[in-house]
């Protein structure tokens, strides 16, 4: 069984994003997203593509579904819930990848969680 997740950025006052089923933890799809996706253009294309089975390191080998359009909501509030989702990640006008939990509402900066679990240094492409 995977580890589902929510990809997603804010385009204007909404949000749009897919899911991809395995993988979706901070360490490995928050990595990802972090140092490959943090361009807007980039995670735009890969959003546009449609929901996904796993995440990789370019579009190019990513395993996309082929069906699942791209999903747009109000706010990010239960993201998780509204995708049966473990995480939903959301790259913020700011430029910053911020996630929630299932359960938890609370935002949470992808950056700095992932900079504590490993304090040795992460590689980003900002």
């Amino acid at each position: 069984m995977g580890t589902r997740c929510f990809i997603s950025m804010k385009e204007g006052n909404r949000i749009k994003g897919v899911s991809c089923s395995y993988d979706g933890y901070i360490e490995c799809t928050g990595m990802t997203l972090l140092s490959a996706f943090s361009e807007r253009s980039v995670l735009r294309r890969l959003i546009d593509r449609g929901d996904m089975s796993s995440l990789g390191t370019g579009i190019g080998n990513t395993a996309f579904y082929g069906s699942g359009k791209p999903r747009t909501y109000p706010d990010a509030c239960r993201l998780c819930e509204r995708e049966d989702a473990e995480y939903a990640y959301l790259l913020d006008d700011d430029g910053r990848w911020y996630y929630y939990r299932a359960g938890d509402d609370s935002v949470r900066d992808l950056e700095t969680d992932l900079r504590q679990i490993y304090p040795d240094g992460i590689q980003t492409d900002r």
